[in-house]
């Protein structure tokens, strides 16, 4: 339930009132400011989170809820809209998405139910890289990875030089890490996060 305070300087903003909007921005600003920055982390960004939030209130003050708790609003407000800025810049990578689960989120359900998310996506991306390398490359890496050949057996196999085989297989490795690079950096974090 919103304190008797907050439902009055909502009823003012509703009416039209710019004292009681720029009163709510000075007393909130600095708390939603460094809200949104431990999701951001840059200065402007941050800033122009919290400034749109606030235009946007005005803009639709008319749809504004006197039952609705401000602060919760607002706080809420502030990280879909940090998260949806992290998304559209593609700069939410999934080290960001990880951090925020186990920093912000307080659940050990959400974060093992993020980490099966992790899992599946990991998969989904491992099999998208795996089927773009060359025809040669893919088989041999297989026969490596999958069915657990030892180079010789590989090379003995598909009648191509051990050498053949060697230098395949560090391609396949370089090209598959580098389009796994995101998940890899994940990986890094929840091993150092357990040790």
């Amino acid at each position: 339930m919103p304190e008797a305070e907050d439902v009055e300087l909502i009823r003012n903003i509703k009416r039209g009132d710019p004292r009681s909007l720029e009163l709510l921005f000075r007393r909130l600003y600095p708390r939603l400011y460094a809200y949104a920055q431990k999701f951001l982390h840059d200065t402007n960004d941050s800033e122009e989170v919290v400034q749109e939030l606030f235009y946007t209130i005005w803009k639709h003050r008319d749809r504004l809820d006197e039952k609705q708790s401000l602060n919760a609003y607002l706080f809420t407000s502030v990280r879909n809209r940090c998260l949806n800025l992290l998304e559209s810049k593609k700069n939410r990578s999934k080290h960001a998405e990880l951090l925020w689960f186990l920093y912000v989120q307080e659940s050990t359900d959400n974060i093992n139910s993020y980490h099966t998310v992790l899992a599946k996506d990991l998969e989904k991306d491992f099999n998208t890289a795996l089927e773009h390398l060359p025809q040669e490359c893919r088989r041999i890496f297989e026969l490596s990875r999958f069915e657990g050949l030892k180079y010789q057996e590989i090379a003995t196999r598909l009648n191509i030089s051990i050498k053949t085989v060697e230098t395949q297989m560090s391609r396949a490795l370089s090209k598959l890490r580098l389009q796994l690079r995101e998940h890899l950096a994940v990986v890094a974090v929840v091993v150092g996060l357990y040790l």
